[in-house]
C-alpha cells in the first residue's frame, strides 16, 4: 500500500475545505463524472481517467473522467457518477471516498456536468492491473496522470487555442502525453464476439503496462508502443482538472487559464443556460 506524501495529505485536506456553490442549473439534463484519487509509488495523487472506445456516438476517443448521464434512479448525481465508474472500469462504489463537488460545467453538448472529486483509500496506482477492469463497449483503455501535471505546461506536452463559445472567447487546454507509464489496455472484441457476449466485459481481455517497464498481458507490440506516447487530455477534462489542482494544490497553473475576454462569472452562465435550455431540448428531439 502506498503512502500519501504531506503534499498529498494537504492537497486532500484543501478538497475538504473547498465549498461548492449553490447549483443552480434548471435542467432535468444531468450528468456527472467521478475524479477518483490514489496515490502512486512516491505519495502523489493520480487520477482515473478513460479513453473513450472509437464504437461511441459522442466523444468517440477522447479522453474523460467516468460518468455519464443520470439515471432515473440514482438518488442523486453522487450516485450516478459512482454507478458510471462501476460500470466504465469496475471501480466498487465503496472503493471512493466522495471529498467534495465542483460547480457543473457544460459540455460541448449543452450538458451540465457535475465534477464529483473523491479518494480511493484502499487502491493504488498499481491496482490498476487486477481491480479495475474496462468495459470494452464503452472504454478502450485506462490509465493514471498525476494531479499536478495539470498545473504545468511543459514543453511539447502543453497547448491551448481559443474558440468562440456561448457568450464569449473560451480557452481550450490540451496535455499531451498523459498515463504513459501507467495504462491499461482494452482489444478490441471480434464482431462475433461482440454480438454473443454483449455486455460482458470479461468477453475481451485487458492488457496493462506499468513504471516498471514490464507488460502483461502480451497485447501486440504496436498496440503497447503506441499506447506508451500517452493519450492527450482536453477540453472540458482538462478544464476540470485545472480547476481540481488549483484547489488541491493551492496555486495557480503556470499559464493562463482563461482567454482574455473569456467570461467566467457562473451565474451569468447559468442564466444564459437556463434562458436557453427549451432551445436545446428542441433541437435534440
Amino acid at each position: 500500500m502506498h503512502q500519501l506524501n504531506q503534499k498529498s495529505l494537504d492537497a486532500l485536506k484543501n478538497l475538504r475545505n473547498h465549498v461548492c456553490p449553490q447549483d443552480n442549473y434548471q435542467t432535468t439534463k444531468r450528468s456527472a463524472v467521478l475524479v477518483a484519487l490514489l496515490p502512486n509509488e512516491k505519495g502523489d495523487l493520480e487520477v482515473i481517467l478513460t479513453s473513450r472506445s472509437s464504437s461511441l456516438r459522442t466523444n468517440a476517443g477522447d479522453s474523460a473522467f467516468p460518468g455519464g448521464k443520470r439515471d432515473p434512479e440514482d438518488v442523486d448525481l453522487i450516485a450516478t457518477a459512482k454507478r458510471e465508474a462501476m460500470e466504465e472500469v469496475c471501480l466498487p462504489p465503496s472503493s471512493s471516498q466522495v471529498i467534495t463537488l465542483f460547480p457543473p460545467v457544460l459540455s460541448r453538448h449543452m450538458q451540465v456536468v457535475t465534477p464529483v472529486v473523491a479518494y480511493c483509500p484502499t487502491l493504488t496506482t498499481t491496482d490498476l492491473f487486477h481491480t479495475l477492469s474496462a468495459n470494452p463497449s464503452e472504454v478502450s483503455a485506462i490509465f493514471t496522470a498525476p494531479l499536478e501535471r495539470f498545473l504545468s505546461s511543459r514543453p511539447e506536452e502543453y497547448d491551448y487555442f481559443d474558440m468562440s463559445w456561448i457568450m464569449s472567447s473560451h480557452r481550450v487546454h490540451r496535455f499531451e502525453r498523459c498515463g504513459a507509464d501507467n495504462f491499461l489496455l482494452t482489444p478490441p472484441r471480434p464482431k462475433s464476439a461482440m454480438a454473443q457476449n454483449e455486455g460482458d466485459t470479461s468477453a475481451s481481455p485487458s492488457y496493462s503496462y506499468s513504471n516498471d517497464g514490464d507488460s502483461k498481458g502480451g497485447p501486440e507490440a504496436e498496440v503497447v508502443d503506441r499506447a506508451k506516447v500517452g493519450w492527450p487530455v482536453y477540453g472540458m477534462t482538462a478544464g476540470i482538472l485545472i480547476e481540481v489542482a488549483t484547489v488541491a494544490f493551492q496555486r495557480a497553473p503556470d499559464f493562463q487559464v482563461y482567454a482574455h475576454d473569456q467570461l467566467t462569472d457562473q451565474d451569468q452562465i447559468v442564466k444564459w443556460y437556463n434562458q436557453s435550455e427549451h432551445t436545446f431540448r428542441r433541437s435534440s428531439l
